[in-house]
């Protein structure tokens, strides 16, 4: 990290030969099954990657280096500058997929937007361990929900959160298993994988097809956006649609309208 500038370097260690961990980072489709909703990819240098979370969050990426099996970068022209380095490397019988994101302006990105980007790509990167240890090719089906900004403090957000989903703070543990039953009846059970307050939590709902799951929590201005996404896979994606009406009645009647 210089004066200038920030950098994210993160690395997770994935059950998955490299070329299958080269193809979840630059196909669309296997991106779409652990990372946005949507997703596009034009191969090779000069093409580009194209996300999209909905709502108008979407946004198209050149690729700068293009080396299968072994390293993807993408960047953002300028002013901008932000780049996405994917390195791909065997290690110790395993394939370890390390993310350098940099060129955040010091200026223009205070600590707690960082914060915020470090902890998604944690959650987003236990989203591709877990589709890939559990549900390999399999098709995802999202039910999310994205609630107006509230005038909340994310600490504040996130303990109305967990207690929706009645979940126990202090029970907490990443590596630790939960059975919860949130305020409109609804059971989740799994396994925590990614505790951040007052910004993320991630972990399985095993009862639900095997599921994964981010609670998080938007920054903002004296705001922030509460959102919840779980990924469903194969068959389970059947229930998407009726888990996300009761997801939503759960959220707007912890923040209101």
């Amino acid at each position: 990290m210089s004066d200038e500038t920030k950098t994210l370097n993160l690395e997770i260690a994935l059950d998955a030969d490299a070329e299958t961990v080269w193809r979840a980072v630059s196909e669309g489709e296997e991106l779409k099954r652990w990372f946005p909703l949507d997703a596009r990819v034009t191969p090779g240098v000069g093409g580009a990657v194209w996300c999209s979370f909905g709502g108008g969050m979407d946004w198209e990426t050149p690729i700068e280096v293009w080396e299968p099996n072994h390293h993807l970068r993408t960047a953002d022209p300028p002013p901008s500058g932000i780049a996405v380095d994917y390195f791909i490397e065997a290690r110790g019988g395993e394939t370890v997929l390390r993310i350098v994101q940099s060129g955040f302006a010091a200026a223009g990105w205070d600590d707690e937007l960082i914060e915020t980007a470090q902890g998604g790509w944690r959650s987003f990167l236990a989203t591709l361990r877990h589709y890939l240890r559990f549900h390999r090719g399999e098709p995802r089906t999202m039910a999310y929900v994205r609630h107006d900004a509230v005038p909340l403090s994310r600490p504040e957000a996130f303990q109305r959160m967990l207690t929706a989903f009645g979940f126990v703070p202090a029970e907490l543990r990443e590596g630790g298993r939960f059975d919860v039953t949130a305020a409109n009846g609804d059971r989740f059970t799994g396994v925590i994988d990614v505790l951040n307050p007052p910004m993320h939590l991630s972990g399985s709902f095993e009862n639900h097809g095997n599921a994964f799951f981010m609670i998080e929590i938007e920054p903002g201005k004296e705001r922030c956006r509460p959102a919840i996404w779980v990924s469903l896979y194969g068959e389970a994606g059947r229930e998407a649609p009726a888990l996300q009406a009761r997801l939503r009645e759960l959220v707007v009647s912890t923040f209101g309208r």
